[in-house]
Order: structure tokens, then sequence, then C-alpha cells
């Protein structure tokens, strides 16, 4: 049914589905792992609106994460006004759960046009401007998406007879001033389309704006080429596809198209976040050199994102729901009520929060921000428990602490405890030489392998040499699984401390089967464990070793076969505090403790993986 066609005659209609005695359900228009979107009639206004259900296993009031995730997506819509954007009109929740309504696009999304042609160069770069301008919009307001995808990107003609593209569903949207881990929720979910999910996703690292440049480069691939930019025919190979960056120049599948277009494309869906365009206005800036003429001008403010509304709830009304409002600081508008049935107490409410929260955001939008007042200064001002860094946090001169407080911005808050645990645990080990990165991956692994195995059956060791007839060293085992009562290894481990796994899995692996063939060769003639030089293992205890590489946070995405979870960065801060720690220790004692790894061959070789 067109947007455009008459109000249905209610006479003939059969009796439909109401909701909030306003919206007659009309027809299912699709549905996902989330939700269902319906077509319905708006009583009131006289139009077609659409509608989206959340879909709770349990009833609504057993859910209150589907209800939260429909409130973001409503708060989160309301936020910004975009021609290029889908607009809210409404949210509640009744008997059935939650639901949101928004404008009825009459249209095809790209997925359904792409499939009769791939795009003319003129129609891409009108398409290419209008939803980078909505990435825009939604990244000045502090959003990104983590699911762009030609399903949700939807083309509808104008009266005017031009094409006009919206951004739909921004149910995975979310609010940040600095990047985030990839957990929506404090798990470990992976949220995303795995044809477009970029590797930092794949890989549970923070993601800021450039995570929305990498699945728009794959939507802008696909738009042109009508091939998905990562192949694979099942999600394990799409998966390493994208770790791999398994990606056929656009140029190959186009060699029509400009040069300079097709690698436009390429660096949008780099596979680094720092070799991308930095945001949606530098990839549009850039754009409108490669097509000069074909890109209009716009004109757009590009500064620091708008605080994210909090979400809190309010106290629960009787027989129903929490209700949850926004805490922007804003002006009620009031609005004439429309004669209906008497409606409950929270649904006043919420309704009224909802007016209330677009009213306020088309006023942000539209009138410059006063100035802040000063605010008062309370009588008792403490420091607060937890700081972002505002320098590098390289900086020798941080001090040093027990408990840290001073933390660099990209690491999450979220993920702050498990650090300053992992800090904790290591800090007063003498024995690792802490100037390898891969030296907190591996000491992490041992003592994470052996606080979880009964040490009588078997247990794990790090850093065991190996040397030929002559004594010379060969090389390094960076972790060993020792079985205790037959007394052999079990597995030995090479560490890959890399925020591009991806890119050292095979020289990972050659280093380790080294290992494997200069014992098969009976190479090896010394096995020693520089930590306990009382202990000599002869190479017949690993024949039947298996050798098998570990990595940090995203290994085991990237076919490694242990993970350890901590990311690259995280590795590095953490390092670099471990360092300041022994520096502050030794000045205290006055000497230096000499380990055994010291006085050992193994002493001089340096085992950091660089990216």
């Amino acid at each position: 049914m067109k947007k455009n066609d008459p109000a249905p005659d209610s006479a003939n209609a059969s009796p439909s589905e109401k909701i909030a005695e306003r919206y007659e359900i009309r027809r299912a228009i699709g549905s996902g792992g989330s939700g269902s979107v319906f077509q319905a009639w708006d009583l009131q206004l006289q139009r077609y609106v659409a509608v989206k259900r959340w879909n709770p296993p349990e009833p609504m009031l057993d859910d209150p994460e589907g209800t939260e995730r429909l409130w973001r997506e409503a708060m989160t819509l309301a936020a910004i006004q975009h021609p290029n954007i889908l607009t809210i009109h409404d949210f509640g929740v009744d008997d059935k759960g939650p639901y949101v309504i928004t404008e009825y696009v009459d249209g095809e999304t790209l997925d359904v046009v792409v499939k009769h042609a791939p795009f003319g160069v003129d129609e891409f770069a009108d398409a290419a401007q209008q939803t980078l301008e909505a990435l825009i919009a939604a990244h000045q307001a502090g959003m990104i998406h983590r699911d762009l995808k030609p399903q949700n990107i939807m083309r509808t003609r104008l009266p005017s007879g031009a094409w006009q593209y919206k951004i739909l569903d921004f149910g995975l949207a979310r609010f940040v001033t600095q990047p985030t881990v990839q957990s929506m929720e404090g798990n470990k979910s992976i949220y995303g389309s795995i044809l477009y999910i970029a590797p930092e996703q794949l890989r549970h690292q923070p993601l800021d704006a450039r995570t929305d440049i990498y699945a728009m480069g794959c939507v802008f691939y696909y738009m042109l080429s009508g091939h998905s930019a990562v192949d694979g025919e099942t999600i394990p190979d799409l998966i390493t596809s994208h770790l791999q960056h398994n990606v056929k120049p656009l140029s190959e599948l186009r060699p029509d198209l400009p040069a300079a277009l097709s690698d436009w494309v390429m660096k949008a869906l780099s596979y680094s976040p720092e070799d991308r365009y930095p945001s949606a206005a530098a990839a549009l800036a850039a754009l409108r050199k490669v097509l000069p003429g074909a890109i209009r001008q716009t004109s757009f403010r590009v500064g620091a994102p708008q605080q994210a509304p909090t979400i809190r709830l309010m106290p629960t009304p009787p027989h129903g729901p929490p209700v949850r409002t926004s805490t922007l600081p804003i002006t009620p508008v009031a609005a004439k009520p429309t004669p209906r049935a008497a409606p409950s107490r929270w649904q006043v409410a919420l309704a009224a929060v909802v007016l209330v929260g677009i009213a306020a955001a088309a006023f942000l939008l539209r009138r410059p921000a006063p100035p802040a007042a000063a605010p008062a200064e309370p009588a008792t001002a403490p420091a607060p428990a937890v700081q972002t860094l505002a320098t590098s946090w390289r900086d020798e001169a941080l001090p040093v602490e027990d408990v840290i407080t001073l933390w660099p911005a990209s690491i999450a808050e979220a993920r702050r405890p498990l650090i300053q645990k992992y800090f904790e645990m290591l800090r007063d080990l003498d024995e690792p030489k802490w100037g390898s990165t891969g030296a907190i991956l591996e000491a992490l692994a041992v003592m994470q392998y052996n606080s979880r195995n009964d040490p009588k059956k078997t247990r794990a060791f790090c850093n065991l040499t190996y040397h030929d007839e002559t004594g010379r060293t060969l090389g390094e085992i960076d972790v060993a699984i020792w079985n205790v009562q037959e007394n052999r290894a079990e597995v030995v481990y090479e560490a890959v401390v890399s925020d591009q796994l991806n890119r050292k899995a095979v020289s990972s692996r050659n280093q380790i089967q080294r290992f494997a063939d200069t014992v098969k060769a009976r190479k090896a003639m010394k096995i020693l464990n520089p930590h306990d030089p009382a202990m000599n293992l002869n190479q017949t205890q690993f024949d039947d070793a298996k050798v098998a590489i570990m990595g940090n946070q995203g290994a085991l995405a990237a076919g490694f076969d242990y993970e350890v979870d901590i990311t690259r960065f995280e590795n590095d801060y953490l390092q670099r505090r471990l360092i300041d720690w022994r520096k502050a220790k030794q000045a205290k004692t006055g000497k230096k403790k000499k380990s055994p790894r010291d006085s050992s061959p193994a002493a001089e070789d340096n085992d950091e993986i660089q990216p």
C-alpha cells in the first residue's frame, strides 16, 4: 500500500489491532532478530506510519533489556532531525510490550536496488553524499550506528522526481564521547551484520566513527560492484575474510570506474581504523575531490559530539512498567491534549516524556546553546576516583600508583577493573623482563592456566629456551603446558601481541614450528627453564607436544589456538605501568634483584612482536 493512498474505508476494513487507540496495524513489513516492523494507519493525523515492536521471549515486565533497547533507539532517533535519517514520532509500552512509531518510508532498500543493477557514477555520487551527510549528523550527535548495511538504507522517490536515501534502524546505535568497547551491555557478544562488520567489532576492540566508515565502505563496494567486499560460504569463512582483509580491489570488478573512485572506496574499508577516513565529513570532502562537480556543496559543522542523554528510572507507577526519562536540560513545551480514551497515569507520564524529549531535541538543534552558568562549588570537593589522562600515557612523569587512577581515554571504563586486576597480579613479580610486550601475555597466560588446574597433574611454564650442542641459543618457547604425571610437554605456544593478528599468523606458526623441527632433527640438545636453573629437560619429552599460538583479544576469531583477554593497547599501557612500578620499587629498596633469567643465554632475546 502506497504512503499517499487515501485512508481505507473503515466500514469495509476488517477489525485490526490498534496501538494506543490511535495506530491501526495494516500489514507486516519485515522482521528480524530484535523485532518486527508493521505498517499502520495513524487515525489522528490520517497518515501511514511504521511500527516497530520488540520481540521479547518473556512478558514485557520480565524483559527490561528489551524495553531499554527500544527506548535507546527512540531517544537516539529523537536526538537528531535529518532528512536522510528515519524520523521518530512516538514511543510507548502496552500489554504486548514496547513499541516505536516512526515515519513510513515507501521505497526499496539498497540490497533490492542493487539486484536490478550496480550504481553508475552519478547515481552513486548522490547516494553516497546523502548517506555520508546522515552519518555526519549522527556522529556529530555522538552516535555510531554499528549495523550499517544495504538492508538498513532505503531509497524513496520524492515528488520532485529526485531520489532520497534514508538510514534506518538505529537499534544498535550508541552514544559515545570516546572509543567504546564492542559490547553493548557489558558482555562479549558481537553486534552487527557479518558482511559489513568491521574487524575491530569482531575482535571486541574499541569502536568509534571509523567503524561506521568501514561498514559504509563495504556498502559502497556492494553498490558499485554488485558483490560483497568479503566472500565466504560460512560465517567462519566470512569472519576470516574480514580479519585477513581478503578484499578484491574494486577496480578489478569495475574497471570502467574512475580509478580515484575505486581507491576512495578501498580506503574507506581499510583494515586498520587509522588507514580509513577519520570521519564521515572527511570521507565526503575526499569524495568531492574525486568526483568534482558530482557532489553538491554543503556546509556542516565538525566538532566535539554532544553529551549523550542519560536514561534513568522513575518510580514505578501502579500496574505499569518502569518509565524512563531523559535528563537533558530542557524547557517543557505545553501541548494541547487530543480527545481520546482516558489513559492511565503511567501512559500520561510516558507520553509527556516523549513529547518533551522530541521538543527538546528540536530546540537544541535549532538554537545555539546558551553559555553555561558556573556551577556552585560544593563545601567539599573530593577528588574523582578515576581520571582520564590529559597527556600521553607514555609520559615518564606519571605518578606510580598502587591503584591506577590515571587512565588513557582509549581504555574504556568497563575494561579498567580488569586491567587493574592484571596490574595487581603482575606488579610484584621479579622474574619477568617487562621490556618485551610478549612478557605480559605470557605471564598472564601461565598464571591463569595454573590457577585453574591441579598442579599435581598439569602446569604451565613460560620462556623455556632451547640450545644446540655448543650451548648457542636457538630460540625460546613462550609458554609450555607440562603433563606433570607423565613428565612431558603437551603443548608449546608462541605468543603474539598485535592489533593486526591476522598478519602474524603465518610467521608465528613458522616460528613455533621451527622448534618442533629442531626437536625432530634432534638438534635441541638443551632445553632450560631460565626461572629454575635446576630444571633440565630432554628433547624427547617434547616429541608428542602440539605446537600452537596464543594471542591477545581477538586471537580465537583470527584462527589462533588460545586467547588472553587483553588488547594490544591495554598490553602496552600495562607494560608501561609495570616498568614504572619496578623502577619505583627498586628506588625504594636501593637495589635490583637479579633474576635467574638475567644470567641465562636467552636474556638477550627480544621477543617483542611489532604490529
